[in-house]
């Protein structure tokens, strides 16, 4: 009996327990669940960590393996570590085989000699300057090269290894050769030309000067009187003479110029009104036999300019010529000058042809000449590019504004001069 009821004592339903005995008990039961759900935390963000670092290093090795320039990674001794598909290419060993290799192995002797120099510099600094060598590539002749090295260090302080970029310049070195010789031949050429412009106008001068004397007797009527019909032609050919001699002063200033000699300038004040008033009669053939009025205007005779009187009367046969040449039969051609706040102002106008847009600034390169439609062109197109080197030359400028069927204008600036020539 007594077992018995004790075995049923021990079967019973336990009492109600106190509330807070209940959730003593249920704390102690969740107690290894929690446990390992905290566990689990860092054990996520350690996976997340490490799938971080390897995308990142995968990163790093797409750009090392695809970078443009040879890239190597060598220790102290120029053992090479890493290398590249760029070194592999430039050095023509595949990369598998050039780990294990030496760098030096690759350089010529001059570089061999100051490679130890090169990486002693980095002591100081944590990378050097860019430095050229010829790299001699396995079965390959030998290439110009770029290289910037920088060290990397260990976390004792100590040199771990280095980090080599290697760039091909040879296509730049052939590119900068070809360009020397290019200017080289470009200057024997020039020279050669220029010469050849003295020569021929100095053997113009010598026919042209017996020309001049011939007709200064003819003018003076030392054989006999002359009939005004050949006074006119002595007139023709007068103005001729001065024309040629005008193209053949151009022609050496051209050469002067192109074989680097200076243009002799007597600069002085000059009251540009004398110039310009004489130049009607230089073009004055040219002006009847196209049937062209010609006007010139000047507000003030008075204007000074410091200028050499010789060199502004041959940039305006220049541009009268041109404005001739240019301006269809019955048109107009107007000479002005006026004062400006900074300069005298001296214009040729024409009611010609004009000058597209895009051809007014290489009119002034030598040779140059545009050819309209129905213009017979003549000359050696040298007048404009010396013109504008005058005007430079006495510290002024030459430029020409145009509208196609309208006309042009050309504009020479010289400097002003508050004195009066004497």
């Amino acid at each position: 009996m007594s077992l018995f009821r004790e075995r049923s004592r021990s079967t019973q339903v336990p009492e109600m327990m106190d509330p807070q005995q209940q959730g003593t008990v249920a704390d102690t039961r969740e107690a290894p669940r929690k446990g390992r759900d905290a566990s689990a935390l860092p054990y996520k963000e350690l996976l997340a960590s490490r799938d971080a670092i390897d995308h990142e290093r995968q990163k790093y090795f797409e750009l090392f393996d695809f970078a443009p320039d040879a890239c190597f990674l060598t220790d102290s001794h120029g053992i090479i570590r890493e290398a590249n598909v760029a070194a592999s290419q430039l050095l023509g060993v595949p990369a598998q085989f050039l780990a294990g290799t030496t760098l030096p192995a690759f350089l010529d002797g001059p570089a061999r000699k100051t490679y130890r120099h090169q990486l002693d510099q980095l002591r100081g600094s944590e990378r050097s300057d860019d430095w050229e060598i010829q790299l001699r590539p396995r079965n390959g002749s030998p290439t110009d090269v770029s290289v910037s090295v920088a060290r990397m260090t260990a976390r004792d302080k100590r040199v771990g290894c280095y980090r080599w970029v290697v760039r091909d310049i040879s296509k730049r070195n052939e590119l900068l050769e070809s360009e020397r010789k290019a200017r080289e031949e470009a200057e024997v050429s020039n020279r050669i030309k220029s010469d050849f412009l003295a020569l021929l106008s100095h053997e113009f001068r010598t026919p042209l000067q017996a020309i001049f004397g011939y007709t200064e007797l003819l003018e003076r009527e030392i054989h006999g009187p002359l009939t005004d019909p050949q006074r006119r032609y002595l007139q023709r050919i007068q103005q001729s003479q001065e024309l040629l001699l005008g193209l053949i002063t151009t022609i050496l200033d051209f050469a002067k110029l192109e074989s680097g000699q200076s243009i002799d300038l007597v600069l002085h004040p000059t009251v540009i009104h004398e110039v310009l008033v004489h130049m009607e009669g230089f073009v004055g053939a040219q002006l009847e036999e196209k049937e062209l009025s010609y006007r010139y205007r000047c507000r003030d005779c008075s204007i000074v300019a410091n200028a050499d009187a010789g060199k502004v009367q041959q940039i305006l046969l220049n541009l009268l010529a041109n404005a001739i040449k240019f301006t269809d039969r019955g048109g107009t051609i107007v000479l002005q000058c006026e004062l400006e706040p900074e300069a005298v102002a001296i214009r040729v106008i024409d009611t010609g042809k004009g000058i597209p847009l895009d051809k007014l600034d290489a009119i002034f390169e030598p040779f140059v000449q545009l050819k309209p439609k129905g213009a017979v062109t003549n000359g050696t197109g040298l007048g404009l590019p010396i013109s504008r080197r005058l005007a430079t030359a006495m510290g002024g400028s030459l430029r020409a504004t145009s509208e196609v069927g309208k006309g042009s204008t050309f504009t020479l600036r010289l400097q002003r001069s508050e004195t009066k020539s004497n």
